[in-house]
Parts: C-alpha cells; structure tokens; sequence
C-alpha cells in the first residue's frame, strides 16, 4: 500500500470517528452527554495522575543513578590516593645496604655486557 493510500484511509477513519460522536451527541440528551463529558474528563485526570507518577518514579531513578554514579567516582578518587601514598612511601623508603649492592652489580654489568 502507499503512504498517501495510507494517509487516505487515516483521514477517512478519524471523520467517520468524528461523524459518529457527532450522531452520539446528538441522539444523547444533556444528562448523558455530561456524563461522557465527566468519563472523559475522569479517564483525563486519571491520565495526568499516571503520568506524575511516573515523572516522580523517573526523578527518583535518576537521583539514584546520580548518588550511584557520585559514589563511585568517591570511591575512585579514594582508591587513587591510596595507590598514590602507597606509591610515594615506597619511593621515600631508603634501601637496604644489601640491595643498593645488588642493584651497583646488575648496573656494572649490564654496562660491561
């Protein structure tokens, strides 16, 4: 089927939608029509309710993923420093005497081989 055979057949549907409502109200008297209005105002509100409920579900989700995602960067950040101290008192430890040897003789020779 094409798109503007499609975009016919839509166009035909909601006026034979709106043609039907309109014989409705016309066949209904002022007491039915208030009460579809207030089914569609209640099926509205009940729309609204829904939909704030999920926003609200939504912002909380998402201030959970915020404090998530912030905990984990802190915890980044701490495991950084640990491996930064970890690493300064390693360099500011002194050698021992036997492996300052060590280290003179793999250097000679390593110069010599």
């Amino acid at each position: 089927m094409l798109l503007y055979e499609m975009f016919a057949i839509g166009i035909a549907v909601v006026l034979l939608v709106a043609a039907i409502d309109g014989l409705a109200a016309r066949v209904m008297g002022p007491e039915e029509t208030a009460l579809l209005r207030l089914a569609r105002a209640a099926a509205a509100q009940r729309r609204l309710v829904v939909a704030a409920a999920q926003q609200e579900r939504d912002a909380r989700a998402a201030a959970a993923q915020r404090r998530l995602v912030a905990a984990a960067a802190q915890q980044d950040d701490w495991i950084w420093r640990c491996l930064k101290r970890q690493y300064e008192d390693a360099l500011a430890a002194p050698l021992s005497p036997r492996l300052v040897t060590l280290i003179t003789q793999l250097e000679t020779q390593g110069v010599s081989a």
